[in-house]
């Protein structure tokens, strides 16, 4: 029985990247939507994807040391699919609507195989800085007086901005949850 859930959960990145296809010109036609469903939606497929390699994940780790080269490369995916020229270049050029999902699937795989091997602080080095990152370009994307994307009008983008800005601040606070959750096990498990 426990085979055939595995085989169902590795199917499913597979239909979800199907229904993606199914549904990316809805979810294109409004940079909220692109940005704040889209994006993060491959993103979790490449996590699910990670999790269910069984031990493929493993073949990277002798190059990602605890976990910094796979966080490095998931910030650095996520942070150009924050900016105006390539959600533009996503929506007008097949070949970088490719390079979208191949790399956001990528970036969420690299970030489940690296999490748990960065410890604390580097964690905290990575959280703190995307949450940052993502504020500000929220900020930026509300405050900006003209029109960023060529594809998406002006109002579009302060709605981004605001769904940017509330990504940042939830991501954050989760991290945190999670830590402090931790701690408080690991205490409880000292005192034992």
């Amino acid at each position: 029985m426990r085979s055939v859930e595995r085989s169902a959960w590795v199917l499913l990145p597979g239909m979800g990247l199907a229904a993606l296809a199914l549904l990316r010109g809805w979810l294109e036609a409004s940079m909220v939507r692109h940005m704040a469903i889209e994006l993060p939606l491959l993103l979790a497929l490449g996590i699910v994807a990670a999790m269910y390699s069984g031990g493929n994940a493993h073949a990277f780790a002798r190059w990602n040391q605890r976990g910094l080269p796979g966080l490095v490369a998931a910030t650095a995916i996520t942070s150009y699919w924050m900016l105006p020229v390539a959600l533009d270049l996503a929506v007008l050029d097949p070949r970088w609507s490719v390079a979208k999902v191949a790399s956001m699937i990528v970036a969420g795989f690299a970030w489940r195989v690296s999490w748990p091997r960065a410890g604390v602080v580097l964690q905290a080095f990575f959280v703190i800085n995307w949450s940052a990152m993502t504020l500000v370009a929220g900020l930026l994307y509300q405050d900006a007086p003209q029109q960023l994307c060529s594809v998406y009008l002006a109002d579009q983008q302060g709605a981004a901005g605001r769904a940017l800005v509330v990504f940042a601040v939830a991501g954050l606070a989760a991290w945190m949850v999670s830590l402090i959750r931790r701690l408080a096990r690991d205490e409880a498990g000292l005192r034992i």
